[in-house]
């Protein structure tokens, strides 16, 4: 599987569900060990195949902070302040194949599912999660996490 953009999240961007700029929407990450559920006509955040907290795993969603939405050589870029990270300080303690983006301001909608072409796992440890520069890419920003050219 690759990385899903849902076809319902062009649409809900064009009606002004999705709001990324600083102090607009707030969006969240979950973590998954099957991606199963998701597929390009999803809508919305599910928890089938999410990572278990059970056993002391230190998992659980996390809200992402939107820093900022630039446009640079007409790309539009969105920029998460930080890359979300489990295990700190407390360690953890799990396995995850993929992840999901959605908006927790606008009934779950999703916006984007992750695949990261492998299962990785941390050991009581830390599992962090690493956005790529919403620069990167030729032109500047085609590889940003979320990007749209125009």
């Amino acid at each position: 599987m690759a990385n899903i953009v849902p076809f319902s999240f062009p649409v809900e961007l064009l009606s002004g569900t999705h709001n990324f700029a600083s102090g607009g929407n707030t969006f969240r990450i979950s973590l998954y060990t099957s991606l199963a559920a998701y597929s390009t006509s999803s809508t919305a955040y599910d928890t089938t195949g999410e990572v278990s907290t059970g056993g002391g795993s230190q998992y659980s969603a996390q809200d992402l902070a939107t820093n900022a939405v630039s446009n640079v050589s007409n790309i539009a870029t969105v920029d998460f302040t930080t890359n979300p990270n489990w295990g700190s300080p407390t360690p953890a303690t799990f396995s995850a194949l993929g992840a999901a983006i959605y908006n927790t301001s606008a009934s779950n909608k999703l916006i984007v599912v992750l695949d990261f072409g492998a299962t990785f796992s941390c050991s009581n440890g830390t599992f962090t999660v690493t956005f790529p520069d919403p620069t990167s890419g030729s032109p500047s920003g085609a590889d940003a996490l979320i990007s749209i050219t125009s």
